[in-house]
């Protein structure tokens, strides 16, 4: 069986202003990284499922978080305001009948 290596090119491992540039196909230094990081969790994806499928668990384990980091950052979200908010006054409460004594 042949050994087989992914490598990056030098390009894009080299310039450091890569991503303040609009790429030549269009899109936006933002597009880019967001479609980057969607191929990359379904890569990982199909890694995880073809370490499980051979029962290699100390393997898989670590590509399910890496396709949940990926996956993350293809899709983030902007928590609202009022809703960091909300969580911190439920904070609060929680931890003053914490200190309540009863």
């Amino acid at each position: 069986m042949t050994r087989r290596r992914a490598q990056a090119s030098a390009s894009a491992a080299t310039d450091a202003n890569a991503l303040k540039i609009v790429v030549p196909d269009g899109l936006t230094p933002a597009e880019r990284q967001r479609e980057t990081a969607e191929y990359l969790a379904d890569m990982i994806l199909e890694l995880r499922n073809l370490a499980r499928g051979a029962k290699l668990h100390m393997v898989m384990v670590p590509l399910e978080y890496a396709y949940y980091e990926a996956f993350g950052a293809a899709h983030r979200v902007d928590v609202p305001e009022a809703e960091i908010e909300r969580i911190k006054r439920l904070t609060r409460a929680s931890e003053d009948a914490e200190r309540r004594p009863g």
